[in-house]
């Protein structure tokens, strides 16, 4: 697959067909920002005007070019594009981008026009980028195929790369790097994803050695699984910006773990346990393209510079704020700056209060000086300055600063606050990056530490089992729905509960008031009678549950006081803390388990973690570790902790039944009651729903 994508990146030679020399013509655009940036491939202009453009004489048609072009370019109306298309294949094209709008993103009714195209790529072996995209950017070889203008003045050369299905977020990227002085490396707008996705790019980016750290900017996921798998297997940072979130829709008012595990909600546990890192802007994003141009950071331990005491508690806020430890300068550290000093102003402490200090070249010995204390993993330096004054002296320390951080591979994060020619010039005379704000800066760095840390620790990017290969949606997620079924029999759920291992307390189902003494007879009182109806799937709510029972005729007004043929009288379980087991189908990602809080206050509290299945016992283990009440299990004010191991036993029977069980579309257990230390856990209430081996809604058998 990195060869199919190679050519969109490295093409030798290309063709842009829609070029006429109108002032309006968008593919001229095209030609000339070729010929801006320089571009080392060979490139012929096709329309139909027999003109020429900046030399480079129109050709009228693809078949008039001397060589076959490694790529092709369409920018032409939608209807043109199967006949150009066509043309492109039997010149021996096996490359081509549409950047034609007008298909399915814009009427329903396109999408036949959509598949015509997908005949003739498949037909001739054609690899297709988009429709309805800007291109592919390669600022290595000059090559420049959006639409609209972008010039070499503003645009530095770097190693952030952009996978994004939106042209408009490729320009975005472009503009918000430009100022902030970010260079960038590859850049492709995908647009309606009709062939290749960003499973693709991400996979030949990884493997890319110009790309240090990949940004994504997504509005749904084309292979959800594959995503996690690329991402979870490289040591790059993968950074996602996702937007069109929304929630699971019907299904809330069904089941506790559709209302909890929403469609976000599970692509953001996704992305975590894959090792994604999930922004909520694109300035956040150009944040850490800055960020993880520096050296990680490799230890919580942070030292703090600044010119003033105020500056000097917002940046200790914040590192508090963003989970670091405050380092501890060294005596002999503290005698160096006690010598730089101009008077008895500055306190020995962390944060450094340098604003008695007017050297600038003292700075850069003092930032040495810090890198090389053992105590300190990263160093934030806060910089404001006069700019009548100090302009040429902190533009020199900036660039020392860069050589010293180089020299010691620990990262140094600079603010700087001035007038607005100084900031600007300040980013071009280094490419160093530079922050305005301390808390955004140190929230950026936090992300190098967590990113390191899991690395190293091997705590994030677990890689998920290989399984039944996906199916590329071409479509996106306007067209890809969960799978919808129907709930099945409780005494169906249960039964498949206890084939997978989950304990359960005794139980019974019964039609009738005799039957029903009988079993609790069997059973021993207390009991529980509950109505035992796929209709009712709230039972307390709709007053189907009479709990503690004591005795026959007791049992029998509680049944004779429910409306329904089949009952379930249950065991009255001991008391113990209460948790909800969860899994649905998602559509994005497929089967995810959810584990949270339990009983009535499960979506009241929301306190749950979520994975992609099948999950390993380490797994299961930080689902509980990632609970906000997970010190109410581990014991708390004295009570014995529970029985976390026999919760992992919980989750894995339900990550191998949702894995061997795929018409499983919904479970919900809860609550499962679990007891201490060595006592287990009981599965009290379970609803279940499957559709049948035909795909079609059904209240499906027990295999």
């Amino acid at each position: 697959m990195a060869h199919d994508v190679y050519r969109f990146f490295y093409p030798a030679s290309l063709a842009i067909i829609g070029v006429s020399d109108a002032p309006s013509n968008l593919a001229r655009v095209m030609v000339q920002n070729l010929q801006r940036f320089g571009c080392k491939a060979r490139v012929y202009p096709i329309g139909n005007t027999g003109e020429s453009i900046g030399g480079s004489r129109i050709l009228r048609t693809i078949h008039d070019v001397d060589e076959t072009p490694d790529l092709a370019v369409l920018l032409i109306p939608a209807r043109y594009i199967p006949e150009q298309l066509d043309a492109c294949g039997q010149k021996g094209i096996r490359h081509v981008i549409i950047e034609t709008g007008g298909f399915s993103e814009y009427s329903a009714e396109n999408r036949s026009l959509e598949d015509e195209v997908m005949g003739i790529a498949r037909q001739y072996g054609i690899r297709l980028v988009g429709p309805n995209c800007f291109g592919a950017i390669n600022f290595a070889i000059g090559l420049a195929l959006p639409f609209f203008v972008l010039r070499p003045q503003y645009m530095r050369r770097g190693y952030a790369s952009l996978i994004s299905q939106s042209g408009g977020i490729v320009y975005d990227m472009c503009m918000l790097c430009s100022v902030e002085n970010v260079g960038l490396s590859k850049l492709v707008s995908m647009g309606n994803k009709l062939d290749l996705n960003e499973t693709d790019f991400l996979d030949y980016l990884i493997g890319d050695q110009e790309t240090r750290v990949i940004g994504l900017y997504l509005e749904d996921f084309s292979q959800g699984r594959k995503l996690m798998r690329l991402a979870a297997a490289t040591d790059k940072p993968v950074l996602l910006l996702k937007a069109n979130r929304s929630s699971a829709g019907k299904e809330i008012a069904r089941f506790h773990t559709a209302a909890l595990a929403g469609d976000d909600a599970v692509a953001d546990a996704a992305v975590r346990q894959a090792g994604i890192h999930r922004v909520d802007n694109l300035v956040e994003m150009v944040d850490l393209f800055k960020i993880f141009d520096l050296p990680l950071m490799r230890g919580p331990r942070l030292g703090l510079i600044t010119r003033s005491g105020g500056h000097g508690v917002l940046a200790a806020d914040a590192a508090h704020r963003h989970g670091f430890q405050l380092a501890r300068f060294s005596d002999s550290f503290f005698e160096v700056v006690q010598k730089a000093k101009r008077s008895n102003v500055i306190r020995a402490t962390n944060p450094l209060d340098i604003g008695d200090v007017y050297d600038m070249a003292a700075y850069a010995d003092l930032l040495d000086l810090a890198l090389r204390e053992e105590e300190v993993d990263g160093v934030g330096f806060i910089v404001t300055f006069s700019s009548d004054n100090e302009g040429l002296q902190v533009e020199g320390f900036v660039k020392k600063a860069s050589e010293i951080m180089a020299f010691h591979e620990k990262p140094v994060v600079l603010c700087v606050i001035t007038n607005r020619d100084q900031w600007l010039g300040m980013k071009r005379a280094t490419d160093l990056p530079i922050f305005s704000d301390v808390d955004m800066a140190l929230k950026a760095l936090h992300r190098s530490f967590e990113h390191w840390d899991r690395r190293k620790g091997g705590t994030g990017g677990q890689v998920l089992a290989e399984e039944a290969p996906e199916q590329p949606s071409t479509r996106g997620r306007r067209e890809r729905k969960a799978a919808k079924g129907h709930v099945v029999e409780p005494s169906d759920a249960f039964g498949l509960l206890k084939r997978y291992g989950v304990p359960t307390v005794d139980y019974a189902f019964v039609g009738d008031a005799g039957e029903a003494i009988s079993a609790a007879h069997l059973i021993g009182y207390p009991v529980a009678l509950k109505i035992a109806s796929t209709e009712v799937l709230h039972k307390t709510e709709e007053g189907g549950v009479k709990l503690d029972i004591a005795g026959d005729g007791e049992l029998e007004v509680a049944l004779h006081q429910m409306k329904g043929d089949s009952f379930m009288v249950q065991k009255m379980a001991p008391p113990g803390r209460e948790l909800i087991v969860g899994a649905r189908i998602d559509a994005e990602f497929g089967p995810i388990l959810m584990l949270g809080l339990g009983g009535i206050l499960a979506e009241l509290l929301k306190d749950i973690s979520m994975k992609v299945l099948p999950i390993d016992r380490a797994t299961a283990r930080r689902m509980i570790e990632e609970l906000r009440g997970a010190a109410l299990l581990k014991g708390f004010r004295g009570e014995r902790a529970a029985d976390l191991e026999a919760v992992e036993d919980v989750l894995l029977a339900v990550s191998r039944l949702c894995m061997e069980q795929r018409d499983v579309t919904n479970l919900d257990i809860n609550p499962l009651i679990v007891y201490e230390e060595g006592r287990g856990c009981a599965a009290v209430d379970v609803k279940l729903e499957r559709i049948d081996s035909q795909g079609e809604p059904g209240k499906g058998k027990e295999a």
